[in-house]
C-alpha cells in the first residue's frame, strides 16, 4: 500500500485500528511528516543546495537558487500478514475406501463376471502371469493390446525362452520399462522351463501375504505337499510380484492343486474353501472384486482385516434389486 501527495493538506491516510491490529503498524498521521519534510526542503532551497546534496552525475545539474520547490514523494509500505490455511484432512471414515477405489465399477451380485482381465485367463497360468505382469504399474488399456500381441507371437514359455531381447523389448515398448521387463520375462520363461509350477514344489517369498513371512523357510529351500509351513508354486520365477501372487491365488491355485475345476470351486468337495476367500489382496481392483465375490455369496468383507460379516437381509435385497453398476466403495 503506498501513500503520496504529501503537500495535499487536506489528505489524511489513516488505518483503521482493526486493520493495523490485522497489519502489524500502528496508525500514522501522514499530514506532520509532510509539513517536516517541506520544511527541510525549502530550508535546503535557501542554501543553494538539495536534500539529497549535489547531483552531478549523469548530466544533471544542481539545483539553483530560484528553482521551484522540489515535490518529494514519500511511501509507507504496510506488511500484511497472510493468514495461515489450515491442512485439509481425509476424515479417518474415508481413508480405507481411498484405498480400495477401483476403476472398475462393480456390477449387481447377480452379473456372472466383475471385469477382469484374471476372469477370462485363469485357466491358463501362463497366460495369467505374463497378464499379470503387464497390467503391474500400467493401465489395462495400455497393456492388453501388448499382452495380445506377446501371447500371439510368444504362446507358450519355450517360445518366450527362445525370443530375441531386442525384438522383445520393441514389442514392450509402447507401456515403458521396456528394457527391464525384457529382460524379466525372458529370466521368467528360462525358470518356468527349468522348475515349471507344480504342487509338489513351493517356494518361499519373503513379507508374503505379510510382514515377516517366510522367514521360517531357507532362500533355496523346496517345501513339498506335506510341509505345513507357506509357501507358493510360483514364488521361485523372476517377475511375480505380490499383484500376481494374488491373481494366481484367486483365480488359479485351487486348479494347479487339483482342488477344483475352476477358481468358484467347482467340482470341489462339500465344505471346501476355495482360495480366494483367504487372499486379502493389495491392489485395488482385486479388493474390489473379493468385496463382490463376498456379498455375492451373503457377506460384507473387510479389506483391511479380512473378515466378513453376514449381510442384513435389507442390505440383500437392495442388492439383488440393483440393475446398474455402482463404485466399489459404495456396494
Amino acid at each position: 500500500m503506498w501513500a503520496t501527495e504529501e503537500n495535499n493538506r487536506d489528505y489524511r491516510f489513516r488505518i483503521s485500528a482493526s486493520e493495523s491490529q490485522l497489519m502489524g503498524v500502528v496508525t500514522e498521521d501522514l499530514p506532520r511528516r509532510s509539513t517536516r519534510l517541506q520544511a527541510r526542503n525549502d530550508h535546503a532551497i535557501r542554501s543553494n543546495r538539495s536534500i539529497c546534496g549535489p547531483q552531478q552525475s549523469h548530466g544533471r545539474r544542481i539545483k539553483e537558487e530560484g528553482d521551484a520547490p522540489v515535490e518529494r514523494q514519500t511511501s509507507l509500505i504496510v506488511k500484511s500478514r497472510q493468514p495461515k490455511l489450515a491442512k485439509l484432512r481425509t476424515p479417518s471414515r474415508l481413508i480405507g475406501y481411498l484405498k480400495t477405489t477401483s476403476a472398475c465399477r462393480s456390477p449387481p451380485i447377480h452379473a456372472p463376471r466383475f471385469g477382469l482381465i484374471q476372469e477370462t485367463l485363469g485357466h491358463d497360468l501362463y497366460e495369467l502371469l505374463v497378464a499379470a505382469m503387464l497390467w503391474n504399474r500400467t493401465r489395462g488399456m495400455q497393456a492388453k493390446p501388448i499382452f495380445l500381441a506377446l501371447i500371439q507371437q510368444y504362446p507358450t514359455p519355450d517360445d518366450l525362452a527362445k525370443a530375441n531381447l531386442s525384438e522383445l523389448t520393441d514389442l514392450i515398448r509402447p507401456i515403458g520399462l521396456y528394457n527391464s521387463r525384457a529382460k524379466r520375462f525372458l529370466l521368467f520363461a528360462q525358470a518356468w522351463i527349468l522348475s515349471p509350477p507344480s504342487k509338489e514344489r513351493r517356494y518361499r517369498r519373503m513379507h508374503y501375504p505379510g510382514a515377516g513371512d517366510g522367514k521360517d523357510v531357507g532362500a533355496a529351500e523346496i517345501l513339498d505337499e506335506n510341509d505345513i509351513r507357506e509357501g507358493w508354486e510360483i514364488a521361485h520365477l523372476p517377475g511375480v510380484g505380490p499383484y500376481a501372487l494374488d491373481s494366481f491365488r484367486i483365480f488359479h491355485r485351487d486348479m494347479l492343486r487339483g482342488l477344483a475345476k475352476d477358481w468358484e470351486g467347482t467340482g470341489a468337495p462339500s465344505g471346501f474353501e476355495p482360495e480366494w476367500k483367504r487372499v486379502i489382496p493389495v491392489d485395488k481392483e482385486l479388493k474390489a472384486y473379493i468385496r463382490w465375490r463376498w456379498l455375492k455369496e451373503g457377506y460384507i468383507w473387510d479389506p483391511s482385516s479380512g473378515r466378513a460379516a453376514v449381510a442384513s437381509a435389507k442390505r440383500m435385497r437392495q442388492e439383488a434389486e440393483r440393475t446398474k453398476s455402482l463404485s466399489p466403495e459404495l456396494i
